[in-house]
């Protein structure tokens, strides 16, 4: 009896340590608190989904047969990918693979079921090869795409009804079902989009966080080539399943494509910040001189540096300050337009071109990001204290030329020379090239 007893316990402990093992792969303790809700509530949502669509799932052999076929191309789309190499991922910003090229068509031929379960394989046991990922992350990556398939798969039976299996008449077969087709596919990209950003937003919270930005016409380009893909390969299915043959290449072609636009975003920004790196900030700062120059505008630049950043690296350690500058690089894009060139200059320093903006509305601008900043509270995870919330300000130079007088190496210089005057006068101030901003503040 009592070796039962011990074996059991034993069984027990070994029980035990598996479930805190599974617990402790999914990461959610160092998650906040709304975010854990916001991902438990989207996975939830799937699992609705998924039961209303097994009430109402028509069994048909075929429809399984199709199911499978994209489930093996996804798959070979990933595997691709893989050997093509990956570009530095964002943390910030979903990473884009062109797999709805091959995902979006189970969307439009078959049950709203086969939509909502497609991405579980893709996502929770293939990707883990692919990219490796908390299982939290490849667990809600399924969920978003599962409810937005659902969601879209229901709109398609909506607008365009039919009985049995798609075909090629029944899919694209009037104006009305052409036009189904694109309104589906948008719901999903759509869907996808805000549930993706949602997350991203409880993880990172910006004021001017906005569920489309960041992407501008690339993004629109892109999402463009997946959904004319998908349609594609949908009514080739449709046609002949042997027809697939001959959209493999220019899938492919198109995937190394989207891999260099990627790489070139990679080179252009700095991989801490996100923010333009020095190279590129030049490059592209020396072709809006030319502009304005042309133009006859006044353009200005701010160098902005961190108040004893040294002190923050010496008390918390060097990743609390890595932290702490992706946080400042988060406050000047939340205090600047989307038209303003930002940058990192290097260390705790960096760099803000203000196009058409004259000396006093660069003055308060400068005075907006000094503000901006020192109310910042940075949430990072200390190396012995746990959790700390890490505050700085900033100190900011401004110079303003107009017209043919910009220069951009005298506007760096004579910024830099205003920094210097800030650093000297107390920090946490702002000063211009040619002397104090009326309405900037001192610190005390």
């Amino acid at each position: 009896m009592r070796r039962s007893w011990q074996l059991g316990g034993e069984l027990a402990r070994r029980a035990g340590e598996r479930l805190v093992d599974h617990v402790s792969r999914f990461e959610l303790c160092s998650l906040s608190p709304r975010l854990v809700r916001y991902l438990v509530t989207v996975d939830v949502l799937c699992l609705v989904v998924v039961f209303l669509g097994v009430l109402e799932l028509p069994f048909r052999f075929v429809d399984l047969l199709t199911f499978g076929a994209f489930v093996l191309l996804g798959r070979l789309a990933m595997e691709t990918s893989r050997h093509l190499g990956a570009p530095g991922r964002r943390k910030d910003e979903p990473h884009r693979d062109l797999l709805s090229t091959w995902t979006l068509p189970v969307t439009l031929l078959l049950p709203p079921l086969y939509a909502a379960v497609l991405h579980i394989p893709l996502h929770c046991i293939f990707r883990s090869r692919v990219a490796p990922q908390p299982r939290y992350k490849q667990v809600f990556n399924a969920a978003a795409l599962g409810v937005s398939g659902f969601c879209a798969a229901s709109v398609h039976r909506a607008l365009a009804p039919t009985q049995g299996p798609y075909r090629i008449d029944t899919l694209v077969g009037s104006s009305g079902r052409i036009g189904a087709l694109f309104v589906v596919v948008l719901t999903y990209i759509v869907l996808n989009r805000i549930l993706l950003h949602g997350a991203l937003w409880y993880a990172h919270p910006r004021p001017a966080r906005r569920p489309f930005a960041g992407g501008g016409r690339e993004i629109l380009a892109v999402d463009a080539a997946e959904m004319c893909s998908a349609i594609g390969l949908a009514v080739l299915w449709t046609a002949h399943p042997l027809l697939m043959l001959t959209a493999t290449p220019p899938a492919l072609l198109l995937q190394r494509s989207l891999l260099h636009a990627e790489l070139l975003q990679a080179a252009r920004t700095d991989a801490k910040t996100r923010l333009a790196n020095p190279a590129y900030w030049r490059e592209a700062a020396e072709k809006e001189v030319l502009r304005i120059r042309r133009a006859g505008r006044p353009l200005s630049v701010l160098i902005v540096d961190i108040d004893h950043f040294k002190r923050v690296n010496d008390q918390f350690g060097h990743l609390t300050g890595d932290a702490v500058l992706v946080c400042v690089a988060d406050a000047l894009r939340a205090a600047t337009r989307p038209r303003d060139l930002v940058g990192r200059f290097g260390g705790e320093e960096f760099v803000i071109m203000l196009c058409e903006t004259d000396l006093d509305n660069a003055a308060r601008a400068a005075d907006r990001i000094r503000r901006q900043v020192a109310g910042m509270r940075c949430r990072v995870n200390g190396q012995s204290a746990g959790v700390v919330h890490v505050s700085v300000t900033v100190s900011v130079g401004v110079a303003t030329a107009t017209g043919a007088d910009v220069d951009l190496p005298a506007l760096l210089e004579t910024a830099d020379a205003a920094l210097y005057r800030a650093k000297a006068d107390g920090r946490n101030c702002v000063r211009l090239a040619a002397g104090v901003a009326p309405h900037a503040r001192t610190a005390t």
